[in-house]
């Protein structure tokens, strides 16, 4: 299954864990003041051509953030799509440069559908599949030989999801969009996997894993609790005095001492002592 592949083994911090449902979140959101809001909000948001008083500098981000109010399948597809890569990518990226690569591919693919507007009569272009695609482009580098399960059913490489992906966007950029001026911007599509190439490419490649350790670090409660060193006392001693033998010998050695002063001990008598003075300081 798709959740027993290492990428999706995520047991990063709560913020990381959060971020994916953040972004959702705030698409929702904002999908609901578009409906309020209407045409004023869509010109302000959306990235637009001069025919609709654009584009504005910030519309090639915030396009993003607006979804068709017709269906409501255009916004649930592509959270979906953010949910699923989301969890896949951020365990690998960490939370700052999974954004990056969110809003690089995002800006990349309304640069792209800015440019072919002028060869289209589409005058305006809203929804996260730009980002999405460049989602899709980031695992597909990351988990080439990855196995995942396409709609639970499909059973693929992360690197033929990616091919399709890109041949979807570059023949529907060609045949639809160019040719017969279908309204689907696969430019954007296209634009947000040149944004994902790239991010992999000069950003990841530079520090790959750098988010890895954060994200797979043990929850607290999995982890053996440390030992703490013993701080009980027991009411006996070991009785660790030398033998009688060794006394003896002790006692000898020391008459000699008297008798005929240090220097006249041997070798082997001056061991005798250094052993019997050991065993004295462990008691």
């Amino acid at each position: 299954m798709l959740y027993d592949r290492p990428y999706m083994q995520q047991n990063g911090s709560t913020r990381s864990r959060n971020l994916v449902l953040g972004i959702i979140i705030f698409n929702v959101v904002m999908h609901a003041v578009q409906l309020t809001g209407g045409e004023r909000i869509f010109r302000f948001f959306a990235l637009t051509t001069s025919e609709l008083g654009g584009p504005h500098i910030w519309s090639f981000v915030t396009y993003s953030f607006l979804h068709s109010t017709q269906s409501v399948f255009h916004l649930v597809g592509n959270m979906i799509g953010v949910f699923f890569l989301g969890r896949a990518l951020l365990p690998e990226l960490g939370e700052k440069r999974f954004v990056s690569l969110y809003l690089i591919a995002t800006l990349l693919g309304g640069i792209l559908w800015y440019i072919v507007s002028f060869a289209t009569p589409s005058n305006a272009v809203y929804g996260s599949s730009g980002a999405v695609f460049g989602l899709i482009t980031c695992f597909g580098l990351m988990y080439a030989e990855s196995d995942i399960y396409f709609m639970m059913v499909i059973r693929m490489k992360a690197k033929v999801l990616l091919f399709i992906s890109l041949g979807i966007a570059a023949f529907g950029l060609i045949f639809f969009e160019l040719l017969n001026g279908h309204g689907t911007a696969h430019s954007a599509h296209l634009g947000g996997m040149i944004g994902g190439y790239l991010f992999y490419k000069f950003i990841y490649l530079r520090n790959p894993g750098s988010g890895k350790a954060e994200a797979f670090k043990m929850p607290d409660w999995f982890k053996p609790k440390p030992k703490k060193a013993s701080t009980k006392t027991f009411p006996y001693k070991v009785n660790i005095s030398p033998p009688s033998d060794l006394k003896k010998e002790v006692d000898r050695i020391l008459d000699k001492i008297n008798s005929q002063g240090f220097g006249a001990l041997t070798d082997s008598e001056k061991e005798i002592l250094d052993e019997a003075g050991d065993l004295l300081k462990k008691r």
